[in-house]
């Protein structure tokens, strides 16, 4: 019976919000690139940047969910959960940090600046991106099973 209430709540906990927050990281995730970025380098001026609260947000329930044994559950019924919310929290980190730096460096209007922001915003997503394929090249993200879980 308490296998029961706790497949319950695990399933409750990936219905009911992670796999809303996962499709809100994918949505945010494309609004940032598309409409944040390309509305910044369009215009010429710098919009509020919200790419790291939204990271934030589902870091935290990202978190949650890893650091919950009954939440954790979800990662071992779906073994590619967990390799998908982790690479696009990793991806919408890179795309906040490049959307961050756009804001600032189009908070003052100068072409020289804008000019410099934009090649170090590339830089920056080329560089990271690069890192996160090293990264997970060298520390593949596994789920292993096992029988009893906590």
């Amino acid at each position: 019976m308490k296998e029961r209430i706790l497949n319950f709540m695990a399933g409750l906990w990936f219905f009911g919000i992670l796999m809303w927050a996962l499709l809100f990281g994918l949505l945010a995730l494309l609004m940032i690139s598309f409409c944040d970025i390309a509305g910044m380098l369009n215009s010429g001026f710098s919009k509020s940047a919200i790419g790291l609260i939204v990271c934030f947000l589902l870091g935290m329930i990202l978190t949650l969910t890893g650091a919950i044994p009954v939440f954790r559950k979800c990662y071992y019924k779906l073994p590619w959960l967990y390799p998908f919310s982790m690479m696009l929290s990793m991806d919408l980190f890179i795309v906040s940090i490049a959307e961050t730096i756009l804001a600032k460096g189009f908070s003052v209007i100068s072409t020289p600046r804008h000019t410099i922001t934009i090649a170090v915003m590339v830089v920056q997503l080329i560089v990271c991106r690069l890192a996160m394929c090293a990264y997970l090249k060298k520390y593949p993200m596994v789920i292993h099973q096992y029988d009893r879980l906590e």
